[in-house]
């Protein structure tokens, strides 16, 4: 008995270690190559009517890469998403399980993804992990994707491709750069709001919203170890950022966070009638405090350029008087 006892206990970190993935180390999905399928699905809202696939399949065969669509990314018949929450699931496994497709790139955003949630399973991406791509409600996705210890990509959507241009705007070439893995480094100018330093951290975060929507949760958004975290929004009112911003303060969501990112804060209601002149100086009252670099203006969210970023990456922040980088480690 003593024996089969001591066996036990030596099997139990064993067990513990191969249910919950080590939260230092994330898995790298491989980039695409030339060849390579990238699925299309749409997991929250409808995409515009007139959104041309003949342009989608052109653009996407100029790098090189074959487009496949799931059945229900361009629904019509319900009136918000893209289709029901289980057609919507269904195509989100589909790509999940194929193996022939290299990522996995959503429509649009808007609301939905977390409905999906509780009808798809992620377990096969830790063995065979793919790219998910996406920002705004995406960042439910994302949230999926950092606790399975998997890495994936904050960055354009299909409504942020521009097809009536000649070439590719700064925001759909950074995601064929991150595809590829050619994304190394992004400059960034200086902010007054700005804090200098240097720091480095795993890359977390996306949309403020989702970010403060999924505390409490199994998805919540954990800073366990260091972190530096991106934030954005749109169309919210300036005592609801604040409200937000007292959310991931009383979740502890700041305690291992080594630098902020700021991106776009867009369209904010009512900063006049909350006693600030914009939203990033009502972000800058929680964040300066901090004593960690911070970088505001940050290419990121819901405005032109909305850069692609590894989420899940180590990355090093520097912040001085001519500017930001971060730098993204690519050390396979």
């Amino acid at each position: 008995m003593k024996r089969l006892i001591s066996m036990l206990l030596w099997l139990a970190p064993l067990s513990a270690a191969a249910q919950a993935p080590n939260s230092s180390e994330f898995i790298r999905p491989p980039y695409l190559h030339r060849g390579d399928t990238i699925g299309i699905v749409s997991p929250a809202g409808k995409l515009p009517q007139k959104i041309d696939t003949a342009k989608i399949r052109a653009r996407f065969e100029s790098w090189g890469l074959h487009p496949k669509f799931g059945r229900f990314w361009d629904g019509r018949k319900e009136p918000y998403f893209a289709a029901t929450d289980r057609q919507r699931a269904e195509d989100l496994q589909r790509m999940i399980n194929d193996p022939s497709v290299k990522a996995i790139l959503a429509g649009r955003g808007g609301y939905g993804s977390v409905r999906l949630l509780p009808l798809v399973d992620f377990s096969p991406l830790r063995k065979h992990p793919k790219w998910i791509i996406g920002f705004s409600d995406i960042t439910t996705l994302h949230l999926v994707m950092r606790n399975l210890g998997i890495e994936s990509i904050h960055g354009p959507m299909l409504t942020g491709f521009r097809f009536d241009q000649q070439q590719e705007g700064a925001s759909v070439e950074s995601l064929r750069k991150a595809l590829f893995g050619q994304m190394s480094r992004i400059d960034i100018k200086p902010h007054p709001l700005n804090r200098h330093g240097v720091a480095q951290g795993k890359l977390a975060g996306g949309n403020l919203t989702m970010i403060c929507a999924a505390n409490g949760t199994s998805e919540a958004l954990k800073t366990d170890t260091p972190t530096v975290l991106l934030i954005e929004e749109i169309g919210e009112s300036a005592y609801r950022i604040d409200r937000m911003m007292q959310s991931l303060e009383r979740c502890g969501v700041w305690r291992n966070v080594r630098a902020v990112l700021v991106g776009h804060f867009t369209r904010t209601i009512d900063c006049s009638g909350f006693g600030v002149p914009n939203a990033e100086s009502l972000i800058a009252r929680y964040v300066q405090k901090l004593g960690v670099p911070v970088v505001f203006e940050f290419p990121a969210g819901h405005e032109e350029p909305n850069l692609a970023l590894y989420l899940g990456r180590e990355v090093s922040v520097r912040v001085d008087g001519s500017g930001a980088s971060i730098d993204f480690h690519t050390a396979e």
